[in-house]
């Protein structure tokens, strides 16, 4: 995955999950997310941090509760650590007010939104992320998505075949589909060569916008169901 298109993945497949709002009162979610439990491999990590540069779309001072923007660790490790909260759903499940009580004005009632969602930069060096790939397929930009719960579908803006560890002809119509849960597990590298997404846009959740943006570097994941022509 281009950082494009994995900022886009840890936003829409990940990051709403994180939203203690759809956690408090589902014995689901809260089995799902259950803090401790093991995601992916030690050098995963996985933030939202709305006190970044101000540059960056989801960057604010204060959430709409007016508690400070600060940087939550969703994964660690490759541990579930943290999830973000408002003041209500962090009293409610005896955790820490995270600054993520947003609202899209004044005429809506602040509910628990993502700021700034990201990957870290991992170990691994950037200029080696196709190394050893006999075949496989490099995917470019988001082209719309869809998820539920730990299931999703996104297409890719476009996308190449790799052919031994090279980037080879254009492909189309490329679609991702899997399991969250075992598609994280199954992340293999995770390169240097971190951005923030120059673009960001807004997330729609309960009738409201927000303004958010995505960051990761590239990352390289093995057995991801893929169709397209």
């Amino acid at each position: 995955m281009h950082p494009s298109l994995a900022g886009v993945f840890i936003h829409e497949a990940f990051g709403h999950l994180s939203e203690a709002d759809h956690i408090e009162e589902n014995p689901q979610a809260r089995e799902m997310m259950k803090l401790g439990r093991k995601f992916g491999p030690e050098f995963l990590n996985v933030i939202d941090d709305g006190s970044v540069v101000p540059e960056i779309r989801g960057t604010i001072f204060y959430d709409d509760e007016g508690v400070p923007a600060q940087k939550t660790y969703l994964i660690k490790d490759g541990v579930l650590v943290g999830r973000l909260h408002s003041r209500k759903t962090a009293a409610s499940m005896g955790e820490k007010p995270t600054g993520n009580a947003r609202a899209q004005d004044y005429n809506f009632q602040p509910i628990v939104r993502m700021t700034n969602t990201a990957i870290e930069a991992g170990p691994h060096p950037a200029d080696q992320i196709f190394d050893g790939i006999k075949l496989g397929v490099y995917v470019i930009d988001a082209y719309g998505g869809q998820t539920e719960l730990e299931n999703f579908s996104f297409s890719a803006g476009h996308a190449y075949m790799i052919r031994d560890g090279k980037v080879a002809e254009m492909v189309r119509d490329v679609v991702l589909q899997g399991n969250l849960f075992e598609t994280l597990a199954n992340i293999e590298q995770i390169a240097d060569d971190f951005v923030w997404c120059p673009m960001g846009g807004y997330c729609g959740k309960g009738g409201q916008r927000a303004k958010t943006a995505e960051g990761a570097p590239h990352i390289r994941i093995r057995n991801v169901l893929i169709a397209g022509k």
